[in-house]
């Protein structure tokens, strides 16, 4: 979860989503880790994405959610170094709990190098690599930290490994072109940003930087102009460009993109002035400290030990009013261990700073079903089918919710019809059949039901269903 691999006030990596969404995997939502990484649902996905049905329950109390009063009453420098050491002692009980998990691992080289100490954070993110040589995230992470060290030879070693796990890994495509061009091997740099991919801004400005090199200046051209379509702040670009064009022998449009740089340039300087003005150093250390609690609470999860990831979630949304992912494990715990009316309070505030996020208006709904308020229930699933109309979860708990309560029953219907038709799984079938039998269509009930039992043979629900509507006069 989040942005690049240089620890930047507060940054996180986002790398290695398998593992960083291990407790959806483990325990969330019923559209299924498929959805929540928008991609097509798994055969199981609402089974995996029932919290109720999840089978990692715990009935223990709410830990205390409240930063150690010593801490709170210290100055704000003495609160920030026991908050990064609290950091580095978290992670480092973790790896003493799990020596051998390579997520553990890598956390640590991820805080250490947060830290600034960039030797520790290259020697553990080379032994999570020991651990599972397949991530790509750690080479990755090692790559960018050997470029920030000018060390271009090794980066490229790195980024060439992560690029050979993970093709797509664009950070490190990026990158790797970077690298290169600071070796002065611009044609390999440009061949390997050529590739069929949607560069950014920069993948373009990078791309018009090798081309300049090269004395290609019409493609150079052509990529510095991408780059500030896409991005019209980009400062370098603008330089690049008006060098360029110099080559060209257009001095006009040159001098032109060189005031722009010129300008850009010194709104750049007067807002590093400001930033560093305004630096809440105590604001960036507790989202920093927020997101490792979070992390380490994954890692914890995926070895089934519920309550401390529990206590470190709780610590996060203290921390960070702005961190949604650990608010989001909270709601799930909450949600599977019947805790609803905790668990809406945090997909509330979720929803409150992303109200675009169809799977939380999902789970949401499926709570106010548990606390027999079919009317949110309602507002939350056709919510749910607005923001992510294709996917049939949504439409399937809003037919259920229907039948439930015997209302709106041609609604349910055609809702149980689109999730059919969304996704021809046994499951709606089957709900297609319940709702079919509602409105008393025996036909169409008999035959949704020997649809659901051809695809899923041994279920004997449906087997008894379809038995009780033959036998039916």
């Amino acid at each position: 979860m989040r942005r690049q691999h240089e620890r930047n006030v507060g940054g996180r990596e986002p790398s290695r989503i398998a593992w960083i969404f291990v407790v959806v995997i483990a325990v969330v939502v019923c559209a299924g880790v498929a959805w929540w990484m928008r991609s097509e649902p798994s055969q199981d996905a609402r089974g995996a994405g029932d919290p109720e049905r999840s089978g990692l329950v715990s009935t223990e109390p709410n830990p205390a959610p409240v930063l150690n009063a010593g801490v709170a009453s210290l100055p704000p420098a003495e609160q920030e170094r026991a908050l990064r050491l609290e950091q580095l002692r978290t992670v480092e009980r973790l790896v003493a709990a799990f020596p051998q998990s390579d997520d553990a691992v890598y956390l640590l080289g991820l805080v250490h190098n947060e830290q600034g100490d960039t030797a520790s954070a290259i020697k553990f993110w080379q032994k999570s690599l020991e651990l599972d040589p397949s991530r790509s995230d750690a080479n990755d992470s090692l790559g960018n930290a050997l470029l920030l060290r000018d060390e271009y030879e090794k980066a490229e070693e790195y980024f060439r490994k992560a690029l050979a796990i993970d093709p797509g890994l664009a950070t490190a495509n990026a990158r790797l072109a970077s690298a290169l061009i600071h070796q002065g091997k611009m044609r390999e740099a440009a061949s390997i940003l050529e590739k069929p991919s949607a560069l950014n801004a920069d993948g373009h400005r990078l791309l018009g930087e090798a081309y300049q090199h090269l004395g290609e200046f019409e493609k150079a051209k052509a990529s510095y102009m991408k780059a500030v379509a896409l991005n019209s702040d980009l400062t370098e670009a603008y330089y690049g460009l008006s060098k360029v064009l110099n080559r060209l022998g257009d001095r006009e449009q040159a001098d032109k993109h060189f005031q722009t740089f010129s300008v850009l340039r010194e709104r750049a300087d007067e807002r590093g002035r400001q930033v560093r003005a305004d630096y809440d150093t105590m604001a960036i250390t507790k989202k920093s400290v927020a997101q490792t609690h979070t992390d380490v609470g994954r890692v914890y999860v995926k070895a089934g030990r519920l309550r401390e990831s529990e206590e470190l979630w709780l610590k996060a949304a203290e921390l960070d009013p702005k961190n949604s992912l650990c608010r989001l494990q909270l709601a799930v715990v909450y949600q599977q261990t019947g805790r609803h009316r905790e668990a809406l309070k945090y997909y509330e505030e979720i929803a409150k700073a992303d109200p675009n996020d169809a799977l939380v208006q999902l789970n949401m709904g499926r709570v106010w079903v548990k606390l027999n308020d079919a009317e949110q229930a309602e507002q939350a699933f056709t919510q749910a089918i607005r923001l992510a109309p294709n996917q049939p979860e949504s439409h399937s708990s809003l037919a259920e919710l229907y039948l439930q309560n015997r209302i709106k029953l041609a609604e349910a219907v055609a809702l149980a019809e689109t999730a059919v038709k969304l996704a021809p799984e046994a499951k709606y079938y089957a709900l297609l059949g319940q709702a079919y039998a509602m409105v008393n269509d025996r036909a169409g009930a008999l035959a949704a039901f020997n649809r659901a039992i051809e695809l899923q043979p041994d279920n004997r629900q449906y087997v008894q269903f379809r038995t009780m509507l033959l036998e039916k006069p």
